[in-house]
């Protein structure tokens, strides 16, 4: 995304995002079974250094994808293992999306740099002109 003064703002993949990516890659190399009880809120809370709230956004994601079950009073259950494979796709394209992203800021940077320095030894360029012209024409 480009700001209005043409600097790129980073793409920013919320912890919640990452989070959700992270208990699907465990599903998907098998850390997790299908039926298994992954852990509560509170530990995942705990474990992943966040706030219950985004772990619930990060299981509600899991289980819009349908990678897990989220069965109140017995907790969350790993639902499905190709879901996860499937999520993990989709989530791969936010990834690829993110490290463009860095790439162009990386590559504004750059130019900006050139712009700058092309137009400083333009100025000097002139100065030195001038001088040589004033000098040898008295002007």
């Amino acid at each position: 995304m480009l700001k209005m003064d043409n600097h790129p703002t980073p793409l920013h993949i919320a912890r919640y995002i990452t989070i959700a990516m992270d208990i699907a890659e465990r599903v998907a190399q098998g850390e997790y079974k299908e039926g298994q009880k992954i852990s509560g809120r509170s530990t995942l809370a705990g474990l992943y250094n966040v706030s219950p709230e985004t772990i619930r956004r990060a299981l509600s994601l899991l289980q819009e994808a349908a990678v897990v079950k989220v069965v109140p009073g017995a907790g969350v259950l790993v639902d499905s293992l190709p879901a996860a494979q499937d999520y993990l796709v989709e989530s791969g394209q936010y990834k690829v999306i993110r490290a463009m992203q860095e790439r162009l800021t990386q590559l504004v940077g750059e130019r900006n740099r050139l712009n700058a320095d092309i137009e400083r030894l333009t100025t000097e360029l002139t100065d030195f002109v001038l001088s040589v012209l004033s000098t040898r024409h008295r002007i």
